[in-house]
């Protein structure tokens, strides 16, 4: 009798377990990478809310998305240096001050000895 209920279970499990899962649903786009974070580039509704998070309240997570959004829509050096300043000189924020240094030495060959030198301050503070 009780081999008879273990049976009987095991058989209702294997039932039960053995549902038809759902396929994952893959999007596929005409458009690339790029496009789309152009398209987030120009949504001033979320650009103000993430600058607002990243200057008043220090947020790292706010400040990674602008980081995303801009190195991906092609904006690096024009509109994350001003953040990434704030970042690591106001919050202490030590990937900020590595994007300082980043963005400051993009072209080496353009950089001077000035500019080099406030480079380099942002890298040891990176540290």
């Amino acid at each position: 009798m009780k081999s008879n209920i273990i049976i009987v279970v095991i058989i209702l499990a294997l039932v039960f377990s053995c549902k038809k899962k759902e396929e994952a649903k893959v999007n596929y786009t005409d458009e690339n990478s790029g496009t789309v974070f152009r398209e987030k580039l120009s949504n001033e509704k979320l650009m103000d809310s993430l600058e607002k998070l990243v200057l008043y309240s220090g947020d790292t997570l706010a400040y990674n998305q602008l980081k995303g959004i801009h190195y991906m829509g092609e904006q690096k050096l024009a509109g994350l240096l001003y953040y990434s300043l704030v970042m690591s000189n106001k919050y202490h924020y030590k990937k900020a001050s590595y994007d300082v240094y980043d963005i400051l030495t993009y072209d080496e060959k353009a950089v001077d000895e000035k500019t080099k030198k406030i480079a380099n301050e942002y890298l040891d503070m990176s540290k």
